[in-house]
């Protein structure tokens, strides 16, 4: 017999439950630094998404360089398509869609270059192969983001917009249009404030999200290609009054949009319709327009697993910050990794399955707004702890009789499923169970829970059933 988890019992009738994450804990395993070298950083970090036990990394200095991962104790670089197989554009950031990668090219620091877009081809995971590239000098700010829906890619051109392409030909990319959203919104721009397309995310299969650097948010109607239209803006009212509104990236569950807000911690919006609206915003750091540098809330990247209902976020100072966001609209932190001050920054990461990469940048040369002297990638694991809430009533399983003196027998239990029951100490019990009858002659007297699970372990539902003149 094992314990479990406690269980406090709120009505006599049959409940819903919901796993809600209680904590989640974290594991280092490998890393790979450039400490031994030149300042170089990894600006975006991707795992193979085919199962393929590789980590591609946008490395500014040296190119795309692929990870061996088998062993996450030890990744080993593999593989580099150096900046000159990119037509001397440094890479920024890589999505993953089908068997292709798709790398934004264009050092947009210090000294920008032109916006590019460069596809990869995975039929060798560890060993990417170019098909091909673009870019424009029309389009000279660098690129900060590429993703993709298989058909078009989408390019964060930075104050240049968003840049169309058509990447049906994975041979043959052209360009389609692009689109510069309102640049005066929140604000009239000055030289330190002018907006930059950062982050981008589909909502839906004809609108594009859009995170505006200095710009807020907005919303696009893609569904025209050639003719893409801004359809809504929003800058929470709270952050402009304060500080910039720096959006630098996104991700979406259901109708709520996940931010990362330069200096100021995570925004959640809420994007049913264009009139949009803040839900909740998390800024620990109490960020103004007087302490942007230094500061621990320089939030930067964000991803979401969905099976987990976590969202993870990598910052400035903060290296990580993982929140359950199973009520959606109301993200609770649960996990941090990372020692502020600490000469360790992270600047984008990525998640799959229980494994999370951060992508490291060496900023010493330049110190700001944060300085960190280490580049590289980072591997963890995590696991998400999860307790039980119970939130509604239902009778999708019937039980009887119960009371019971002894057998009980269940009705309408799904196809595949599997029963267990427990006291209300959490300690499982074991009676028999013989199909739909289980025997509880050999349990004391008392209440206990009765679990169904689905083929995948997975809680569907849960029961009280009380036990009378038994042992």
């Amino acid at each position: 017999m094992r314990r479990i988890f406690p269980w406090v019992l709120v009505c006599l009738y049959p409940f819903a439950m919901h796993a809600q994450i209680d904590t989640v804990t974290l594991t280092e395993d490998g890393h790979f630094y450039f400490e031994n070298f030149l300042p170089y950083s990894a600006y975006s970090s991707l795992m193979n998404r085919n199962g393929e036990p590789y980590l591609y990394a946008a490395c500014r200095e040296l190119g795309v360089v692929t990870f061996d991962i088998s062993d996450p104790d030890f990744p080993v670089p593999v593989d580099t398509i150096p900046t000159t197989a990119l037509n001397n554009l440094i890479p920024n950031n890589i999505s993953q869609t089908g068997d292709y990668l798709y790398v934004a090219t264009g050092g947009f620091n210090l000294i920008p270059q032109k916006a590019g877009l460069a596809i990869m081809n995975l039929a060798d995971a560890a060993h990417p192969v170019i098909t091909d590239k673009w870019d424009s000098v029309a389009y000279n700010q660098g690129a900060a983001i590429a993703i993709s829906d298989g058909n078009y890619a989408y390019l964060g051109g930075m104050d240049d917009g968003l840049i169309i392409l058509d990447v049906s030909n994975k041979s043959n990319i052209t360009f389609k249009s692009s689109i510069l959203p309102d640049p005066n919104y929140p604000e009239v721009p000055d030289l330190f404030s002018v907006p930059n397309v950062r982050g981008l995310a589909l909502y839906g299969a004809d609108t594009l999200m859009v995170a505006y650097d200095a710009g807020g948010l907005r919303m696009l109607d893609v569904s025209n290609k050639s003719a893409p239209i801004e359809i809504g803006k929003y800058a929470d009212p709270d952050i402009e009054n304060i500080a910039q509104s720096a959006y630098n990236n996104i991700a979406i569950k259901q109708h709520y949009a996940y931010i990362p807000v330069d200096m100021c911690g995570l925004l959640v919006v809420d994007i049913a319709d264009s009139d949009m609206s803040t839900v909740a915003w998390f800024n620990p750091w109490d960020c103004d327009s007087t302490n942007w540098n230094g500061r621990p809330g320089h939030t930067n990247e964000v991803r979401i697993n969905e099976d987990e209902d976590l969202l993870f976020v990598s910052g400035g100072d903060s290296e990580l910050l993982i929140f359950d966001i199973s009520n959606p609209a109301t993200p609770t932190l649960k996990a941090t990794y990372g020692v502020p001050f600490d000469s360790i920054v992270a600047w984008s990461l990525d998640v799959f399955g229980n494994q999370i990469s951060l992508a490291l940048v060496d900023n010493s040369f330049v110190g700001f707004p944060y300085y960190s002297d280490v580049g590289g990638i980072q591997l963890l694991q995590y696991e998400a702890i999860h307790t039980i809430d119970i939130q509604s009533l239902y009778k999708e399983f019937k039980v009887y009789p119960n009371p019971s003196t002894g057998v009980i027998v269940i009705d309408d239990i799904p196809s595949g499923s599997a029963m267990r029951i427990m006291n209300l100490q959490g300690v499982i019990c074991e009676p028999e169970i013989n199909g739909n009858v289980i025997d509880c002659s050999s349990l004391a007297s008392g209440i206990y829970i009765l679990q169904l699970h689905d083929i995948q372990g997975r809680l569907i539902g849960s029961s009280k059933i009380v036990l009378t003149g038994v042992n």
